[in-house]
């Protein structure tokens, strides 16, 4: 199997029945592989420790496979009656269906975190995937709260020709990851989302905070990770425009949501005059969850890091509109 952008087709539909089902957001089920469906099999990827390359291949279907059989699996537990084979159809989907409304779910038949959590489920894992690569890492309770249809503009930091800070992952790809993911998450919650970007192109840095502004969102979460001239520097990391009371409180409670999650050195947070937080006009943070420059950053990323830290952050901005 070897599906990629421009191809077209049952099994790209297929695909993107199975992504969407996993809460990776394919975008439509129409049997075209976009940027959409690149972008969500690039989140699959970077969630299963895999090479992300946008290309879906044996080991990326073997990743959406096992999630798949790991819920089938939880259906049938709960009372539910299909076949366990790893693929999305209307047994699986009917049983869902019918999961979600009894246990008074959103009925969206997309197996997101509070499906999960019905489940029983806590962090899905690839059957090609060995315990020994997999954090051993306390699972915590999902983050309380709702929103009430709060507008968050979420930025993807770099882009396309500006790679970013680059390690053994290259940041752009990093933010994109986590910013989908992250957008997921808050959606589940009754947040409404609009991104700057979706997928690997260039964009000025004055059209982000423009984006933020004309669609009078609530808060601007600018996704970015560090970097350094040397392999050795870690942590998480927050910054805010300088005297910005409301900017510096969500600041603060996205940073002790990402460090909460994910363990990593607490580096603060800095107030500084960035043009994603100087030029939005509502409150801005510019997140640096961890450095692409350190290898032991970017393997906890790629082996469940990525999700923590979209953890992390949904933490943070539920604090902030439910406190």
């Amino acid at each position: 199997m070897n599906l990629k952008i421009g191809t077209m087709g049952t099994a790209v539909a297929q695909l993107q029945r199975d992504l969407n089902f996993c809460a990776y957001d394919a975008g439509p089920v129409d049997g075209d592989f976009g940027r959409l469906t690149q972008a969500a099999v690039v989140a699959l990827q970077a969630y299963h420790g895999l090479e992300q390359d946008g290309i879906y291949g044996d080991q990326s279907d073997a990743a959406l496979m096992g999630e798949i059989r790991t819920i089938q699996e939880a259906l049938t537990k709960n009372g539910y009656h299909l076949a366990i084979d790893g693929a999305v159809g209307s047994e699986t989907l009917a049983s869902t269906t019918d999961f979600q409304k009894k246990n008074g779910l959103i009925v969206d038949r997309i197996v997101g975190n509070q499906t999960l959590k019905a489940l029983g489920i806590e962090i899905p894992r690839a059957i090609n995937q060995s315990e020994t690569i997999v954090p051993s890492l306390t699972v915590k309770p999902l983050p309380a709260g709702k929103g009430k249809g709060q507008l968050v503009c979420i930025n993807p930091g770099h882009g396309g020709s500006d790679p970013g800070a680059c390690g053994n992952l290259k940041e752009k790809d990093m933010n994109l990851v986590v910013s989908l993911r992250l957008g997921q998450l808050l959606k589940e919650r009754g947040f409404r989302v609009v991104y700057t970007r979706t997928d690997d192109h260039w964009m000025a840095l004055s059209d982000r905070p423009a984006i933020a502004n004309e669609s009078n969102a609530d808060i601007f979460v600018s996704i970015h990770h560090n970097g350094s001239a040397s392999p050795e520097p870690s942590g998480t990391l927050v910054i805010c425009y300088p005297g910005s009371s409301n900017g510096l409180r969500l600041a603060q409670l996205v940073l002790n949501g990402m460090c909460n999650r994910m363990g990593l050195m607490n580096r603060g947070i800095t107030q500084r005059d960035d043009s994603d937080v100087a030029y939005s006009l509502m409150p801005a943070i510019i997140t640096e969850g961890m450095f692409a420059t350190s290898p032991s950053d970017c393997h906890f990323f790629s082996n469940g890091g990525a999700e923590l830290e979209a953890l992390g952050i949904l933490e943070g901005i539920l604090a902030y509109f439910n406190a």
